[in-house]
């Protein structure tokens, strides 16, 4: 089946990288035959809102980009989907992006005060007043999910048809109960952190000390709150231990790691560019987030050099054996 499309991932914009390299990146996306721009309220961490300004002010939706973001999310979610939490955050992000209506509108995570019948209503509300075509969810449960279609589907409200969440070779565990429900439903996903930041490339297992770590995802500082994060979820002896199983095998195939990683979440995974979803207008996507040219050209490599040899992608598959306990915690948001 065809691989699923890529988006572009706005999580460092204004922080790692600046106007003019987003300008160039925006350049090179529109030859890759890339449209859709993923954002949200909260990029970058260190300057909330900044991502999406520097998309309003460099006019990517009049480039002909269809722009993607989310209602604002922080602490523990409490009270981020209420009607009025909804409804503002909405308003300023399409002030900040200078649009009148989204793509798509993804609830960031779950909040798990306000009533599901709430926040249903609410999203339908701004759903009917045109403020997005779409309604995504991020990193809730199968259950929750579940819970908002029926709810959707007895009072006629709209419902979300895609599902943003984390999936690459070390976090799988929603494949189990999550991907069935999607396509019951004709739910696409959209896959975040194919390289679990940085990690799949073996830059933490085999750094030296914290020098080797400066300036990434897993740099420790106090100020790097998504790198505690990526801590949290990969730091631990078993995805370690992938890591290095995972090196003897791309050794062994003469691939680089970062380049085996995206292949088998393009090429090898339960996502879905193709027949099972009707149409390239409806297939499931791949999130990058590369911060300079050479970053997105390697993803753009990986997309074209196709599936990987059997043996390496076999060999990939098994990893999941190795982890799947302590990556069940990943998903949980």
């Amino acid at each position: 089946m065809p691989p699923p499309k890529i988006y572009i991932g706005s999580g460092t914009w204004g922080d790692r990288i600046s106007k003019h390299g987003i300008e160039e990146l925006a350049a090179a996306l529109k030859e890759l035959g890339v449209r859709e721009i993923d954002t949200a309220p909260i990029y970058p961490l260190p300057n909330p809102g900044g991502a999406e300004k520097l998309i309003g002010d460099l006019q990517y939706a009049k480039k002909g980009f269809l722009i993607d973001s989310k209602i604002l999310y922080f602490g523990n979610g409490d009270g981020t989907l209420s009607a009025t939490a909804i409804q503002e955050s909405l308003d300023q992000s399409l002030t900040n992006l200078k649009i009148e209506k989204l793509n798509v509108l993804y609830c960031h995570g779950p909040d798990k005060t306000t009533p599901l019948a709430e926040q249903a209503a609410a999203l339908d509300a701004e759903f009917r007043k045109g403020k997005f075509a779409k309604l995504g969810v991020c990193n809730f449960t199968p259950e929750m999910l579940e819970e908002w279609l029926e709810i959707a589907g007895e009072k006629g409200y709209i419902k979300p048809s895609v599902f943003q969440g984390q999936y690459n070779i070390l976090c799988r565990a929603y494949e189990e109960k999550l991907f069935p429900l999607l396509r019951k439903h004709g739910i696409t996903f959209a896959a975040y952190s194919p390289l679990a930041g940085g990690f799949l490339t073996g830059k933490v297992t085999f750094s030296t000390g914290a020098d080797d770590l400066r300036g990434t995802r897993f740099e420790v500082s106090d100020e790097n709150y998504v790198g505690m994060g990526y801590r949290r979820w990969y730091d631990k002896p078993s995805m370690h231990a992938a890591v290095r199983k995972m090196q003897e095998l791309c050794t062994a195939h003469s691939v680089e790691m970062g380049d085996a990683a995206c292949r088998w979440v393009l090429h090898h995974s339960l996502l879905d560019g193709g027949p099972l979803l009707l149409s390239r207008e409806k297939c499931d996507a791949v999130i990058v987030g590369p911060n300079s040219l050479s970053q997105l050209a390697k993803y753009a490599e990986a997309y074209k050099e196709g599936p990987l040899p059997d043996e390496l992608a076999k060999g990939l598959d098994g990893l999941w054996e190795i982890i799947k306990d302590d990556a069940s915690s990943i998903i949980v948001f």
